[in-house]
Order: structure tokens, then sequence, then C-alpha cells
């Protein structure tokens, strides 16, 4: 087995590919190849890539890379109907009493969706089985407020649950295929990516692949292992036996910003010693205690990130007044279903006499009123019996559906059920030019949800939470992993905004 430690922009993930290229040009059969990363995305980009250089099949020559996950599925020969949804747990919650569905998440993998609860009780379920501990140590380890007893009813009770109507959850499929190491292939060569955040029941699967395998790849960063709390052992990554390489050159971070993070990774006494060198532009690092200053240009790259989401609340409220597109929790920060009504009457109202689609046109017609000088009665009802293929110009929605606007009309006249606030939030955005239907360059985040991610500018919160200042000082190593992490997102300004208590936050 051969580690690659990776510091932030170094292209661990680019090594990984390369060596499958390699084999690939050498001519290994793709499916002597077993290449496994956390989300389907980062697994197929090297199967993508090689299927465009080798002339391969995506599917039939890459059955070998996947998730985990996809890889249990597959191995355990699960159907979706074996998979726990978010309906069988609304029912289980039913039963106990108590509503464990919230904040639930759904994932499309191969074959199947995923689905988690973000409930506190399901984390600490899920943490019991991942890390192997088991429920009354999983108990310990939390900050759950639920009682001891009624944490471990709910646990047995979910267990109980899941095996009266033959269930398998998310963990659960790791669980089982731990178990079947006679039911694993066989590879010549075998790659794992983002190893800091395998987990103790993750790590038994790959040990199962290292014997299955005649050569292994691993690649990670400890100092990038902000998922302790989730169960990942960022230790076992680095104690593993076999041989190591630093990958020793960053394409990402520049100098300035490499000395703030080489000063961060020294307070971090648990980890893998590394060398690498940073880009040879200097790059810029600027301290401040309010955001009033900072142009957010429309054509800029952003990352806005602090440790806790209610954080970003006071800037998400100052862009907005100030005329920014954004993104937040993975949405714009006009919605979808208003950009699009914009969008379908200008396309509409336009020279080149536009079409829309039918959902296009109900999502048109749900912000416009009912009545003369807007869409007359009945109008909605007729479209909404309408084709799923139908196309519908301005002429038509006037002559079939009620459309009863001029076509001269503007969009803030035409679609008057928009919020006023959301108006008013549009007109500052297409006056200042922004291009409404395009992803936002100004992404708002946790560090934890921009793990991975990177701009060129970088706003940095310093400020902790009452809970992570005592995580932090029970487990500084913790605390400046997660720092390291937000720091080393830039690629040429890094602004740190101090915390108005010093005390309260990060120092650097």
């Amino acid at each position: 087995m051969l580690r690659f430690f990776g510091p932030p922009g170094t292209g661990k993930t680019t090594t990984l590919l390369n060596l499958v290229d390699d084999a690939l040009a050498n001519g290994m059969a793709a499916n002597d190849i077993g290449y496994f990363a956390f989300t389907r995305k980062a697994s197929h980009e090297a199967r993508d890539r090689a299927v465009v250089r080798f002339n391969l099949d995506a599917d039939k020559d890459f059955t070998y890379f996947r998730t985990l996950h996809s890889l249990a599925f597959r191995l355990l020969g699960l159907t979706s109907s074996d998979v726990l949804s978010e309906k069988h747990l609304k029912d289980f919650s039913n039963t106990i009493g108590i509503d464990l569905s919230q904040g639930t998440k759904n994932d499309d993998d191969e074959g199947f969706t995923i689905f988690r609860s973000d409930h506190p009780m399901m984390r600490v379920a899920d943490l019991a089985r991942t890390t192997e501990l088991g429920p009354e140590a999983a108990y310990n380890c939390s900050q759950l407020h639920e009682p001891r007893h009624l944490f471990i009813h709910v646990y047995e009770e979910y267990e109980a649950f899941k095996k009266q109507n033959n269930l398998t959850d998310f963990t659960d499929m790791l669980v089982k295929l731990s178990q079947r190491p006679e039911i694993f292939p066989t590879f010549k060569l075998c790659f794992v990516d983002e190893a800091q955040d395998l987990t103790p029941l993750q790590w038994r699967i790959v040990d199962i692949l290292d014997k299955k395998s005649e050569r292994m790849f691993i690649a990670g960063d400890d100092d990038q292992g902000i998922y302790a709390w989730a169960g990942a052992d960022i230790h076992r990554f680095i104690s593993l036996p076999g041989g190591s390489e630093v990958l020793s050159q960053s394409y990402r971070v520049p100098r300035s910003i490499w000395e703030i993070a080489q000063k961060v990774s020294s307070r971090i006494k648990k980890r893998q010693p590394k060398t690498w060198s940073p880009r040879q532009e200097g790059g810029v690092v600027q301290r401040t205690y309010d955001t009033y200053d900072i142009d957010f240009a429309p054509d800029d790259e952003w990352l806005v990130m602090a440790q806790a989401n209610y954080m970003l609340s006071e800037i998400a409220g100052d862009l907005k007044r100030q005329g920014v597109f954004f993104e937040r929790y993975g949405e714009p920060s006009l919605g979808k279903k208003v950009r699009n009504a914009i969008f379908s009457w200008n396309h509409l109202t336009s020279e080149n006499n536009g079409e829309i689609s039918l959902s296009e046109a109900q999502n048109l017609f749900n912000h416009m009123g009912t009545g003369e000088g807007a869409v007359r009665r009945g109008g909605k009802a007729l479209l909404k019996a309408s084709h799923e293929d139908d196309t519908f110009t301005f002429g038509v929605l006037c002559e079939h559906f009620g459309l009863d606007v001029g076509l001269n009309t503007d969009w803030q006249s035409a679609l008057d059920k928009i919020k006023p606030e959301d108006k008013a939030y549009a007109e500052v955005l297409l006056s200042r030019g922004v291009d409404i239907s395009k992803k936002p360059k100004i992404r708002l985040s946790t560090i934890h949800g921009a793990k991975g991610g990177e701009a060129d500018n970088v706003l940095l919160y310093l400020d902790l939470t009452g809970k992570a200042l005592e995580e932090m000082g029970r487990n500084p190593d913790n605390a400046n992993r997660v720092l390291y992490v937000g720091v080393t997102r830039a690629k040429e300004r890094l602004i740190l905004k101090y915390p108005e208590d010093l005390q309260r936050g990060w120092s650097i």
C-alpha cells in the first residue's frame, strides 16, 4: 500500500487519475481497477476522463468506479425497495411518537437514493455503527440532550423496525458489506481518495479491498481531516503501514496565505509532517473587523465561510441590500421560480416571439394575478389540462389560455404576485447587469460545507460558537484542522474577519 499525503491544491486526486490513465495505457483492463471516492461525482471523474481518452464504455468497462455505498448496493444484490426511505422513517416516527425525519437529505447514487436524517438522535445512532462503538459509547461521546434511556430505546426500536420490514439504511449497507469479504472482487489496482475522512467501519472495508488487490493507493491529507465529529479516524490514515509520498507543490495557495496555513498547521500536534511549497505569486492577506468596505464586484469569485451557518445571516442580508447575487444553502439568493418567471416573461415578449414549456408557463401564471389585466378566470385551469410536451408563445397564451396583459408590459407589472422584496432585489440585480440564469460567483458556506472547494477571494469569519470553543479546549487539533481548511481555500486573496470578542474566536 502506498499513501499520498496531499496538502491543499497539490493535486492528490489528479495524481490518482494519472495512475489510472497509465495503467489503462499499458493495457490493464478497466474492470481490473477499483476506484472509490466519497461522492458519485468524484468516483466518476476518473472514469469519464478515461472513457474519452481510451474510447471505452462508461457502464460496461468501469464497473468498480463508484462510492463505497454503491459498491455495497451492487455486491449485496440490493434493490431500491430494500433501502430505507423518508416515508419509512416517517412511519417509524409515527410508531414511536418522535419525528426523526427532520433535516432529511436525499442524494441519488447508482440504482438507489441515499437517505439520511439530520435529527440528533439519528446522527448518534449512525455514529454508534460507523465508529463501531455501539450505542452506549456513542451516547457517552455525544452531547445529545435527550436522556440516555430514551436514545437507547429509539436505537433498539429503529433496529427492530428495519429488521421487521427487511430494510437497509445508509450505514447498514457498509455494515453488511464489511461482514461479507467473500463477495468482494479482486483487483490489480485499487484507489481510495480522501482517506482522512474514513470511519472505522469504512476502514474495515478498505482493509478487505487491500487484501483483494495486488496494489493499493490511498490519498488524503490528515491536516484537512475535519469530520472527526462524524466518526472519521484520521490517525488510522497517519499510522498505516507501507510507504508514503508527500505531494510537495501546491497549485492553489500563494505564499502569503501559505504562511498563515503553516502557522495554523504547526498547532496540530498529532499529524504527519509534510514539506510543501506555495505558488510563486505572493497573494494577499487582509484583516478586518467589519465587512462594509469589501467590494463584491459582479465578476469576482468569492467564498465566504464561517464555522456556523447563522454567522452568515448578517452578510447575506447586506449582500441582498447591495444587490449582490450569491448562493447560500446550495441555492441562489433569488429563488429559482422567481428567476424562471422573469426569464419566461422576457423571452415571451422578445422580438423573437419566444416559446416556453408547459412547466414554465404554469410557473409564469403562478406569479400573475387573476382577472382583467392579468390571467382571466379559468385560464390557469385550462393551462393545467395541457399536454406536457406542448409549447406556448405569447399569442397562444393570450388566445387560448386567458392571458390579458399587453405585449409591451414589463415583467415588474406583469408578474404582480412576486413578493415586493424579491421584485426589488431582482430589479437591482438586473440593473447591475447580473445574469440571474447563471450560477452565482459568490458562495456563502460553512467551512465543512466548502471542503474541497476553492475561490480567488475568500472571506473567512473567525468567530466560534460556544460549543466549538468548548471543543477547542478539549481537542484543539480538530479545531485547528477546520481553520486550516478555511484558510487554504483561497487562491488569490484571504480576508480574515475578526470577532467582536477576540476571546470567542480563532486567533491567527
